[in-house]
């Protein structure tokens, strides 16, 4: 009968993060995850950051090759405080002032609204927050983050996670706290979410990233999964190719049938 090893459970896991080498990603997957308290960094062997920055612009930090771990006072923007878990949700922000204050939302009432579909962890639950490239992974990630470059890598990675159940392909996300969709949201939720960069507000004004690349967040509970989708999938589905033609005569063999796509 199995026992719960309570000392390394935020250690490292075996997961075939191989696969993800055969993208040829220009910056790097990562691995990401809450801690709770001080102690949790124990046996890490992570360095505290050293620098105050938005929360987007930690996870461009560790695409760099950066593994490391944040507190509430790296967090240089607001949302990094309230939605992680590290401090209070202030009145000035959630009353709505602060969207048309700085011509973002009409009045406090649109901005306001927005505070009904972000999630926010229990003000005081998070001590930490951490960081690495998939490569220097020290601790089991609560979520696997991978941004593509392109049309094909992206047509790969989310086809790999749905390849197995037929879900479908979300991607929420509000105008502001773009953060959230790419940490809470997924944490909580359990839901893989995709965002796409220069579209939200703050990432777009820190210029964390180039625009239009698409932010994958995948949950613990389908990392494996998605891993293992990507290594039994066809690479390049013959359809999309010169081959297009064979496949599917292939697949109307199979079935008997002709003309049925």
């Amino acid at each position: 009968m199995g026992e719960l090893d309570y000392e390394g459970r935020h250690k490292l896991r075996r997961h075939d993060f191989a696969i993800l080498e055969r993208f040829g990603f220009k910056r790097a997957p990562v691995g990401f995850k809450f801690l709770n308290a001080e102690g949790d960094l124990e046996g890490l062997g992570l360095e505290r950051l050293d620098k105050k920055i938005a929360w987007c612009e930690m996870l461009a930090e560790a695409q760099k090759g950066r593994s490391f771990y944040a507190t509430a006072e790296n967090q240089a923007c607001e949302p990094g405080i309230f939605l992680t878990g590290h401090g209070p949700l202030i009145p000035i922000a959630s009353s709505g002032r602060i969207g048309p204050a700085f011509e973002i939302y009409a009045d406090e009432r649109a901005n306001r609204r927005v505070y009904k579909h972000v999630t926010m962890l229990a003000e005081g639950s998070t001590f930490a927050t951490a960081f690495a490239p998939v490569s220097k992974l020290t601790f089991d990630p609560d979520l696997l983050i991978i941004m593509c470059d392109d049309a094909a890598q992206t047509e790969r990675v989310l086809r790999a996670t749905q390849w197995d159940t037929g879900d479908t392909i979300d991607a929420r996300l509000t105008y502001v706290m773009g953060c959230n969709w790419i940490f809470t949201h997924p944490f909580v939720s359990g839901d893989i979410n995709t965002v796409w960069t220069g579209i939200c507000h703050g990432m777009t004004k820190h210029g964390a990233f180039p625009p239009l690349l698409p932010i994958v967040s995948i949950p613990w509970h389908h990392i494996d999964r998605v891993l293992r989708n990507m290594n039994e999938m066809p690479w390049t589905m013959a359809a999309h190719t010169d081959e297009a033609e064979e496949a599917d005569r292939r697949g109307a063999e199979r079935l008997g049938v002709e003309g049925i796509i």
